[in-house]
């Protein structure tokens, strides 16, 4: 029996539905229960599995753990709270790992066994994959030396403070889409190469894609990211990439989640 699958991914701007040619895309909702009514009634009928790509951490089960731009949800039995409603079974997991598990799939990251996937955003996620086991980690939490921004995770330093794009907006005032200034950009590179090594380097990965609205509509991003890079990684080369799907790398990633053993993937 083939299954009709509903992909959901919620980010902390926007929230995105796809079931096969049918999408919707609206701003993610700060209020949980305004989201779910939302979330209820764009799922079709006819749907047999939901997969669900959310920014922030989650259990096995569904339950939103930590949620940085969507406090609201944090606690919440996110998978739970919409199988109940509409009947159907449904798989949640962290928008990096849908991200990686859409890029292994299909994207740049086809034939690749150590690989990782980092999302520059809103906020910055990141999941590696290691053989058959996609897990979420932490790396937009690694702490940079010599930098002393607050983030709001607490920690004083974190990669993302640097990277991302609601920690920018608040810094300078303006959201990244209107910043053309050459310095800040090489900069923006210079930050983000460290984190790349450090978390390529870590793992061991073979390669990494780059997936998010910054890395992928700001072209000029990639020569001094690339250089970058290239002066840091003299230990061992990773190959990095944009990603392929582009901004469609997550729901690509949710569609697969109900096909996939509860081993495969590590919250």
């Amino acid at each position: 029996m083939s299954i009709s699958v509903t992909a959901i991914d919620i980010g902390g701007t926007w929230t995105r539905v796809r079931s096969g040619d049918a999408r919707a895309r609206f701003p993610s909702e700060p209020d949980y229960g305004r989201q779910l009514r939302t979330l209820i009634a764009a799922v079709p009928a006819g749907t047999s599995a939901i997969g669900v790509s959310f920014g922030g951490r989650v259990t096995p089960a569904g339950e939103v753990r930590v949620a940085l731009n969507l406090r609201g949800y944090e606690g919440r039995p996110l998978a739970a709270d919409l199988s109940g409603a509409l009947g159907v079974p449904v798989r949640v997991a962290h928008d990096a790992t849908c991200g990686l598990l859409g890029e292994c799939a299909a994207g740049a990251l086809r034939g690749f066994e150590r690989c990782g996937y980092l999302t520059l955003s809103t906020g910055v996620g990141a999941a590696l994959r290691l053989g058959a086991v996609h897990l979420t980690t932490e790396a937009g939490h690694q702490l940079i030396a010599g930098n002393e921004r607050p983030c709001d995770c607490g920690q004083i330093g974190c990669l993302q403070t640097l990277t991302g794009g609601s920690a920018l907006h608040r810094r300078l005032g303006r959201p990244l889409q209107d910043v053309d200034d050459e310095r800040f950009w090489r900069s923006y590179a210079s930050s983000l190469a460290l984190g790349v090594a450090n978390f390529a380097l870590n793992a061991g990965l073979e390669a990494v894609a780059l997936g998010g609205a910054i890395a992928l509509r700001r072209p000029a991003l990639w020569p001094p990211l690339r250089e970058s890079l290239a002066e840091l990684l003299t230990y061992q080369r990773v190959t990095v990439l944009p990603a392929a799907l582009g901004e469609e790398a997550p729901l690509a990633g949710a569609a697969l989640l109900p096909t996939l053993s509860e081993a495969a993937i590590l919250h």
